[in-house]
């Protein structure tokens, strides 16, 4: 059993606890709206009050990029964040509304030139973990950049020496796009740059012919613990299942889920053991021939699944099972193991069926953390000491350090976040205490 405000919890003092525990969440929950330390809150207002409006984001903030690194004039890499605001939006107010005024040039380039516009010295690099098109970076950061607007991109890479200049990357085929600009004002976003900010040491590198940044040395995580939100079920019944008509919904239990059809063309199910929703909707909604129109649907499915959406951030798209997948973070970082497949997933199944998966769970403010913080060995080193296992190089897909999910052993009310390297082997990420068998 562990040792909360160094008192030993019993069966008897878990109610009392967990009473002072909510006191001193409300506290900082405060805390929380006036300095978002570790949700990646992005700072609008809304002028109404409807729960919907409350646990919904604009577009452009869950399809914000999830990395910014700087390569700074000596060459040197550094992944950027910021413990008391979000630095992502922060970036964005400095270089929305930047408009082309001449030409776009594209360029194939080899794999090698493409990696030293990865590591061009005094530039910021603002990445994607798996691409978005044209049109919504166009949306996201108040563009004009007069492209194809389903050209896929990956990072969008400024450089501080080029003022009037920055670029599109795109992995796929190592395509780089110069977009000609006029800032309005330049040196705001070096003085963004040159903040007191905290710098983690990378380098960018391949990985099975992908771009990435590998973390040079150890890596000092955060533990954090949070109470739990739970949506109850009625809620999603009425969010999903509610068409605006008298509409009449038959209920069957089962021993481990409830199935709520309307007898046509929804059903949405419950599953009991974890906690976790699945939506079907057999043919009200449209077929989607391009990207661009599946991450318009997927931000609106995610909007209309009601789950709060403060934290939430687009993190994957599956081509091959068309599944867009959406995950929390914290710290700049993504939680693993809420779900099986993230926050939310939303997926075409065959022609107009689409399905969404998500959690009846969220967080909501947090408290006096569980566990003590981790150190995280560097990306070398866990990639030898996987490859040392027997596990195959070529099947791993990506790195990504991160947060697992789990609930608290002091209380069912509590999810404590612990820091851990995520592997993406085979197509599945796996956490790599699993893949080490330990």
């Amino acid at each position: 059993m562990r040792r909360i405000y160094g008192m030993k919890l019993t069966k008897s003092l878990l109610p009392i606890t967990l009473g002072i525990t909510v006191i001193i969440s409300i506290i900082l929950s405060g805390l929380i709206w006036t300095n978002p330390a570790h949700l990646e809150r992005n700072h609008q207002s809304s002028g109404t009050s409807t729960s919907t409006n409350l646990n919904s984001r604009p577009m452009q903030d869950i399809y914000l990029p999830t990395q910014a690194v700087y390569t700074t004039e000596a060459g040197h890499a550094e992944q950027l964040s910021n413990r008391k605001v979000n630095l992502m939006s922060e970036i964005r107010s400095q270089i929305q509304g930047w408009q082309d005024h001449t030409t776009v040039k594209e360029s194939q380039v080899s794999r090698r030139t493409y990696m030293a516009y990865l590591k061009q010295k005094d530039s910021l690099t603002l990445s994607y973990p798996s691409a978005v098109t044209v049109k919504t970076l166009n949306k996201v950061f108040k563009f004009n950049v007069r492209l194809a607007p389903n050209t896929e991109v990956n990072r969008i890479m400024i450089p501080q020496t080029e003022p009037d200049t920055f670029y599109f990357l795109s992995d796929s085929g190592y395509h780089v796009y110069r977009i000609q600009i006029k800032r309005s004002n330049p040196e705001a976003l070096t003085m963004l740059l040159k903040g007191d900010l905290v710098r983690l040491p990378v380098r960018w590198d391949w990985l099975n012919n992908q771009a990435m940044t590998y973390y040079t040395s150890s890596v000092k995580m955060a533990s954090y613990s949070y109470l739990m939100n739970h949506q109850s079920a009625d809620y999603f019944v009425n969010r999903l299942m509610n068409s605006g008509e008298n509409t009449n919904i038959n209920v069957k239990r089962n021993k481990d889920s409830v199935t709520y059809s309307d007898g046509s063309t929804r059903n949405l199910t419950i599953v009991n053991r974890d906690n976790t929703a699945i939506f079907e909707d057999y043919g009200t909604m449209k077929s989607l021939t391009t990207y661009t129109d599946r991450l318009q649907y997927g931000y609106q499915s995610l909007v209309s699944t009601g789950v709060p959406m403060e934290n939430v951030r687009f993190f994957d798209y599956n081509a091959r099972g068309k599944k867009l997948t959406y995950r929390s973070y914290v710290e700049g970082f993504p939680i693993f193991n809420q779900t099986n497949y993230g926050a939310v997933q939303i997926s075409a199944l065959s022609g107009n069926v689409h399905r969404f998966n998500f959690s009846l769970y969220s967080l909501q403010v947090p408290v006096p953390a569980d566990e003590a913080d981790k150190t995280l060995a560097s990306t070398d080193t866990v990639l030898n000491r996987l490859t040392a296992a027997g596990l195959d190089k070529a099947k791993i897909n990506g790195l990504q350090l991160g947060y697992k999910w789990s609930e608290s052993s002091s209380s069912d009310k509590v999810v404590n976040l612990a820091p851990t390297w995520y592997i993406n082997y085979d197509g599945r990420w796996e956490t790599y205490q699993d893949l080490m068998g330990e």
